[in-house]
């Protein structure tokens, strides 16, 4: 066999189980069907093979981002007030005011990605008043969206409109915080009372760019494939399947995509399991890059927002009492059944756990899920900010992996000492997010920006972030640039450092591994398709501040040239 495509002098790391390097790999059409040396790989070439010299670059296989909400943040900068850049409360209440005065036509302002880290006193906790919307627009709704996705804020015209009073109760896996003097709105809503207003809606035209928008960015980086869950802070049970399958339709998909439809406990769950299966058979149909395969639950909410569950108390700063967990979003045993019918379909689960409480929940009703349900199952767990050692242990021994976010691996400026150092107490603060932890109890370990939570998905912040647990993209946040790795002010817990081949197997093999396709990506070896990256410098060699600067010349997918620069 003879190969349309044939790529060398390229310093490639295959991924494969033996970390065997090489320098060329010949193509034809979209599989590769050979590793190895130059001069191992001539006799794949004739006079109809397209020869791509990479000039000594280093060649990875395509990354995969386990945990990404399509379109991205598509729809803020396209179409919303964006406020992933406000990184003060001054900075947040200008950009709304502004837009806001810049877009006197629109009937409602939608938008996403305030911190309520950023507001003072109990607004911190609970989150921000309606007034301070009120004081920039009253006569028409504003509705914003946290940057987690997990907390809504509303000002007056909004909660009138969606006639939410005094007298509206919370809802199952809800809050709606309530002044506690007056018992009136405080304008802000919590998890599943979200429900309570109207989402933005987009025409298929509008959803179909976005998804055009969000995949420069993802091809950009290097992503070859991904897990997408539904738009974080939309009721939408499913991400864009209609702009994804115009764009495939269109030949403009560059990327494999697996899609998780969210599993809600304020809706029936058999009904919400038959919708998954409808459209995991109306994707196998197409038979192209996109496939149904996983069902995603969240367990509990964040730190910031005050709805992780915890198996000790929030401290007192949070302004919630002495005694105040956060609360579970699910009810155990209704938790344990879902999980065996999800399995008993054929899906993979993908759990929503920040608090030690809820991660425990999860593991225990995965662990007797799988018990009941046996298989070749790749479940997850995602987040896990506070956990006890004994649980990481579980995870390992049930074979559940860990969707890890490295980009919050460090004491965050606008975060950490705000939020989570004053609500989870000392202790807890400064042993969030493990990771070598991770490793070391022999958990399989994936990497995800949660995009658009980590505002800017670019995979090599992450590795730098896993191999320092110190902050980077400093010029954001304003901080000066780091020339020690061990600099205290914004290091959390150095022992759970991890190499940087850890990191890149996350973004590569592993993740392949998580859904279910280690025979198909994630390493380079033949019969594997052909997706592939080229970066400017080996990042094994790269001094740990520098891998941040890494960028990615070309992208290979499917055995299609999408882009070289070298």
């Amino acid at each position: 066999m003879k190969a349309n495509l044939v790529l060398r002098n390229g310093n490639i790391y295959t991924m494969n189980e033996k970390m065997e390097r090489a320098e060329a790999i010949a193509v034809n059409n979209n599989k590769i069907i050979a590793v190895g040396k130059n001069s191992d790989i001539e006799r794949y070439i004739n006079e109809n093979t397209v020869i791509i010299d990479w000039k000594g670059k280093t060649v990875l296989p395509g990354f995969i981002e386990p945990h990404v909400h399509l379109p991205g943040n598509a729809y803020n900068v396209m179409y919303n007030i964006n406020l992933f850049d406000a990184k003060n409360l001054e900075e947040t209440m200008t950009m709304i005011k502004n837009f806001i005065e810049e877009h006197p036509e629109r009937d409602i302002y939608y938008g996403r990605g305030f911190m309520t880290a950023v507001f003072p006193g109990e607004e911190s906790g609970i989150g921000p008043k309606k007034e301070r919307l009120d004081a920039i627009c009253s006569d028409k709704p504003v509705i914003l969206v946290d940057y987690g996705g997990h907390i809504a804020w509303l000002n007056s015209k909004a909660l009138e409109n969606f006639d939410i009073t005094k007298e509206t109760p919370d809802m199952e896996g809800g809050v709606i915080e309530k002044d506690p003097q007056t018992g009136e709105p405080w304008g802000i809503l919590k998890e599943e009372a979200k429900l309570l207003y109207d989402e933005q809606t987009f025409t298929a035209s509008e959803r179909k760019e976005a998804l055009s928008w969000c995949q420069k960015i993802l091809d950009q980086y290097g992503y070859t494939a991904v897990l997408a869950q539904r738009q974080s802070g939309s009721t939408d049970p499913v991400p864009i399947f209609d702009g994804m399958a115009a764009l495939e339709d269109e030949g403009g998909l560059n990327i494999r995509i697996c899609v998780a439809r969210e599993i809600k406990s304020s809706f029936n769950e058999d009904d919400q399991i038959k919708d998954l299966e409808e459209k995991r058979r109306e994707f196998e149909k197409r038979n192209g890059y996109i496939k149904v395969t996983t069902a995603k639950f969240f367990v509990d909410g964040t730190v910031e927002g005050g709805s992780a569950c915890l198996r000790e108390p929030y401290c007192e700063a949070l302004g919630q009492g002495s005694d105040y967990r956060g609360e579970l979003l699910w009810e155990y045993n209704r938790l344990e059944k879902t999980f065996i019918k999800v399995l008993e379909k054929g899906f993979n689960i993908h759990v929503h756990a920040i608090g030690d409480e809820a991660v425990k929940e999860a593991i225990d009703a995965l662990e007797t899920a799988q018990r009941k349900v046996p298989g070749d199952h790749r479940n997850c767990i995602t987040h896990l900010q506070v956990m006890r050692e004994e649980d990481i242990q579980r995870m390992a021994d049930l074979g559940i992996v860990a969707c890890t976010n490295p980009y919050w691996h460090f004491k965050d400026p606008c975060v950490y000492f705000e939020a989570e150092l004053p609500y989870l107490g000392r202790e807890r603060a400064e042993n969030e997010y493990p990771m070598k932890s991770f490793k070391d109890a022999g958990v399989v370990i994936t990497s995800s920006a949660d995009y658009p939570v980590t505002a800017d998905p670019n995979p090599f912040f992450a590795v730098r972030a896993g191999v320092t647990r110190n902050i980077y993209q400093e010029d954001f946040y304003k901080v000066k640039k780091l020339t020690d790795i061990d600099d205290p002010q914004y290091l959390l817990k150095p022992s759970e450092r991890v190499d940087v081949h850890t990191m890149i197997k996350a973004y590569t093999i592993n993740a392949a591994y998580a859904l279910h396709m280690e025979k198909e990506i994630g390493s380079i070896e033949p019969g594997k398709f052909a997706d592939l990256i080229v970066i400017d410098r080996d990042v094994y060699e790269t001094d740990p501040l520098e891998i941040q600067d890494i960028k990615v010349l070309s992208k290979i997918f499917d055995g299609r040239v999408i882009f070289n620069n070298i």
